[in-house]
């Protein structure tokens, strides 16, 4: 609620009316008499202490009450002559009380209304249906739609309306409006003098986080780490960041180890920002050989995943472009599940529920895309050095692809189905090398870009860092809160 407090007093600073004036012009002549009473000299007097104009109105009385409160004069001090040391004391309580009395006064005459969201609801029928005329509720709604757009709210969503209430006036009077995007950015319409409105939005300050786990692999690294409480997004992009290097299902065993450090994003007020940080840092122990990767930005300003001797962690393919799969079926000579005798299986079978995103392999060109034979729904990517991969019996493409689409390693281009000549939901992936399919596991590919010399004595240092930071934490720990993150204000 400091938040919002802070909002409103900016929000509505410039439309106080009626009585605010005489509260205001009171409030100033108070503190002109009181200033030239103690700066007056020893031969002037004060006759009041200067706590009298600290008075605001009792929350439990009416409007009129706490008004009569704040002007009732308490019987007369004693005159007194302050000293010239005495002088700024003072004279900081009478301003300081004076202060307070503005406060009270400003907050007599603003109330709040709490709207919900329903379900087929619009902005301007909400507004209208709580006492907001037609004609300002559109004023309101055409500044809104500057910077945010009134469409984007959904049922559940709360919206704060203001309203003036000078005992001057019959009828409260719509002052504004406020709408939380998310957990950073709020947008406020306030009113101006002539009957205009101003849309604002602001954000709340951002700060990085660091947090870190470590822990043993029972089963599977999803499963394990998922145990130990590492977000799913997370430990997705660990599987990622492996897969160039790892084979999940033959390389990790039981008794195997890793480590992860992310980033987090949070609010001043502890929440958590929209999207996600990166992994920082990231090492699997599979039985006596460690893979540790870090995150590094080059000069250029790519950022990516080395090994610690500035060794990129990508290669031209994936492994695995699918997540959490279970290899059903190698490379090689097998008795066919459908077709009941022995036949040359071309692929790799990984099986996995319906539905599965399944990736690009690595860069390339789609050079075939639709049903074929018996591989059902398919796709071939062309990749450089006359390398193909291809991927068969999906239940349906991602929207937007198209044959002679260009994709990206890790791009998502499909989903695991049964279609074709197929037992069940799996996905079939084949590696073909001058038109000849070839077994995965026995091609070595070029690996990624090795960082230069001058590249290569800044990483070191971001090492050196990293290890520390992660070696001063226990599982689950914030690493470091590494202050407020710069986020430019964005319009719809």
């Amino acid at each position: 609620m400091l938040y919002f407090t802070s909002s409103r007093k900016r929000i509505f600073r410039k439309n106080r009316y009626g009585l605010r004036h005489a509260l205001l012009s009171a409030a100033a002549v108070a503190a002109l008499c009181a200033s030239f009473a103690v700066f007056g000299g020893s031969s002037e007097t004060v006759t009041a202490e200067a706590d009298l104009v600290t008075l605001t109105p009792a929350p439990q009385v009416s409007e009129s009450e706490s008004l009569k409160a704040a002007f009732a004069a308490k019987p007369v001090a004693p005159a007194y002559n302050y000293t010239p040391a005495e002088k700024p004391a003072v004279l900081a309580k009478i301003q300081s009380g004076i202060s307070t009395l503005l406060q009270a006064g400003s907050d007599l005459f603003v109330s709040e209304k709490k709207l919900a969201v329903g379900k087929g609801d619009t902005l301007m029928d909400l507004l209208v249906k709580n006492s907001v005329p037609r004609e300002e509720a559109y004023g309101a709604i055409q500044a809104l739609s500057k910077v945010y757009d009134p469409r984007d709210l959904n049922p559940g969503h709360e919206i704060t309306v203001f309203f003036h209430q000078d005992p001057s006036i019959a009828d409260p009077k719509f002052s504004g409006l406020q709408i939380e995007k998310d957990t950073v950015s709020t947008v406020t319409v306030n009113r101006n003098h002539d009957g205009s409105y101003k849309a604002d939005q602001e954000e709340k300050e951002v700060h990085r986080t660091l947090n870190g786990f470590r822990g043993k692999i029972d089963s599977s690294l999803y499963v394990s780490a998922k145990a130990q409480g590492v977000p799913d997004a997370v430990i997705l992009d660990l599987i990622k960041m492996f897969s160039f290097s790892v084979d999940f299902q033959r390389d990790i065993h039981a008794g195997d180890k890793f480590e992860v450090m992310f980033e987090d994003y949070v609010t001043e007020d502890g929440r958590a920002a929209p999207g996600k940080g990166d992994i920082v840092y990231a090492k699997l122990t599979l039985d006596d050989r460690e893979i540790p990767l870090y995150r590094y930005t080059d000069r250029s300003g790519d950022s990516d995943y080395y090994d610690a001797k500035g060794q990129g962690a990508k290669k031209s393919l994936m492994m695995t472009p699918i997540d959490g799969a279970r290899i059903s079926s190698g490379f090689g000579m097998r008795r066919h599940p459908v077709l009941g005798y022995s036949k040359m299986h071309k692929g790799v079978d990984f099986a996995a529920p319906r539905g599965t995103p399944i990736y690009a392999a690595g860069d390339g060109k789609i050079v075939k895309m639709g049903p074929f034979s018996s591989y059902g729904k398919y796709i071939r990517i062309r990749h450089q050095s006359g390398i193909e991969t291809a991927y068969a019996h999906m239940n349906g493409f991602k929207a937007g692809l198209k044959s002679g689409a260009r994709v990206k390693q890790g791009q998502v281009i499909g989903y695991v189905g049964t279609t074709g000549r197929s037992t069940g939901p799996h996905l079939h992936y084949e590696l073909l090398m001058g038109g000849k399919a070839v077994n995965p596991k026995s091609v070595k590919l070029p690996t990624g870009k090795a960082l230069d010399k001058k590249d290569l004595a800044a990483f070191k240092a971001t090492v050196a860092q990293v290890d520390r930071q992660f070696n001063k934490l226990g599982e689950g720990t914030v690493v470091a809160d590494a202050g407020p993150v710069k986020r430019s204000s964005k319009k719809n």
